[in-house]
C-alpha cells in the first residue's frame, strides 16, 4: 500500500489495513509477554476489582462474566492496559514500521498516551459501537488507533467491525451499555446507521490503523479460540487532557511516552 493510497483512504473512509507489517513471531512475542505479567499478579489476587494496578505502568481489567472455558488467569481478562512501557510491546510501539505510518498522519513529534492488550475469550461478549475520542477528551484531535492483530480475527472469534467515512462526523452521543455482562464504562452509539459497516478480517501481524473518530464495535466470540490483539493510541506531542477532572479520570489508563520528536522540536 503506497502513502498515497493511506492517504486516501484515511481521508475517505478513516481506516486501512496494512498486511504483515509486524512479523507473527513478534505478534507471539508480544502476546507471550503479556501472559507472563497477569499470571505473574492474577485477578484471582484482587477479588471483586474492575481494575487493578498490577505493575507500576500496567492495569488489568478482568471480564465481568469470563469465557466459560476459562482455565487459567489470562482466561478470566477482557483488557490489560499499558503494556508499552517496557519490553516487547513498547519495541513496537517504537519501531519505524509503525511510527512511520503515524507520523505521515498526524506529524513528525508523537506520542504514544495509551495500549490496551484486547483479549477475546472465547464465549465472552463484544463492544459495543463508539469513537474513541468520546473517551479521549484532549486538547488536540485526532488520535490514531493501531490495532495489531497477534491472532486470526474472524466473524466467528469477533472481529472488528468498522462503518467506513463516520469519522467525517461529530462525536456521537454514548449511552451506558445496559448488557448484564457489560463491562466497567462500556458505552454505546445508538443514533446512527450503521448498515455499511464492514468487518476488518485480519491475521496475525496485520494492522489497522483507524481514525479516533471513527464508528468501531465488535461482535460476541462464539468460537473456539481466541482473538487477541495490542492496540496501540497515539497523538500529537503535547496533547493534554481537556481540564483537570479528565486528567485523573485518565490517569489509571493512561501512560504517555515519546515515541518521535523532530530536530526542531528536540532543539
Amino acid at each position: 500500500m503506497t502513502v498515497d493510497e493511506r492517504r486516501a483512504a484515511w481521508n475517505e473512509k478513516g481506516f486501512f489495513v496494512i498486511r504483515g507489517l509486524i512479523s507473527p513471531a513478534e505478534a507471539k512475542a508480544v502476546e507471550d509477554e503479556v501472559i507472563a505479567r497477569i499470571r505473574a499478579n492474577p485477578p484471582e489476587r484482587h477479588p471483586g476489582e474492575t481494575l487493578y494496578q498490577a505493575g507500576p505502568d500496567y492495569a488489568i481489567f478482568p471480564e465481568k462474566e469470563p469465557s466459560p472455558s476459562a482455565v487459567n488467569p489470562e482466561d478470566r481478562i477482557a483488557k490489560v492496559f499499558n503494556c508499552h512501557a517496557e519490553g516487547m510491546t513498547r519495541r513496537i510501539a517504537e519501531c519505524d514500521a509503525v511510527a512511520d505510518v503515524v507520523a505521515d498522519l498526524l506529524g513528525p513529534d508523537l506520542d504514544c498516551f495509551q495500549s490496551q492488550f484486547i483479549f477475546k475469550n472465547p464465549g465472552v461478549i463484544g463492544q459495543p459501537w463508539h469513537q474513541d475520542s468520546y473517551y479521549f477528551r484532549f486538547d488536540r484531535q485526532p488520535q490514531v488507533g493501531v490495532w495489531l492483530a497477534l491472532s486470526r480475527a474472524t466473524l466467528e472469534n469477533g472481529c472488528l467491525w468498522v462503518l467506513p467515512g463516520s469519522h467525517r462526523g461529530p462525536i456521537h452521543e454514548h449511552v451506558p451499555d445496559r448488557r448484564p455482562a457489560a463491562n466497567r464504562a462500556y458505552t454505546e452509539i445508538v443514533s446512527e446507521d450503521d448498515s455499511a459497516r464492514e468487518p476488518a478480517l485480519m491475521e496475525p501481524g496485520d494492522v489497522l490503523f483507524f481514525h479516533s473518530y471513527l464508528m468501531h464495535m465488535s461482535t460476541d466470540n462464539v468460537a473456539d479460540e481466541r482473538r487477541a490483539a495490542m492496540v496501540y493510541h497515539y497523538a500529537r506531542a503535547g496533547t493534554r487532557p481537556i481540564g483537570a477532572d479528565v486528567a485523573a479520570q485518565l490517569a489509571p489508563v493512561n501512560r504517555w511516552i515519546p515515541v518521535r520528536r523532530s530536530q526542531a522540536e528536540a532543539a
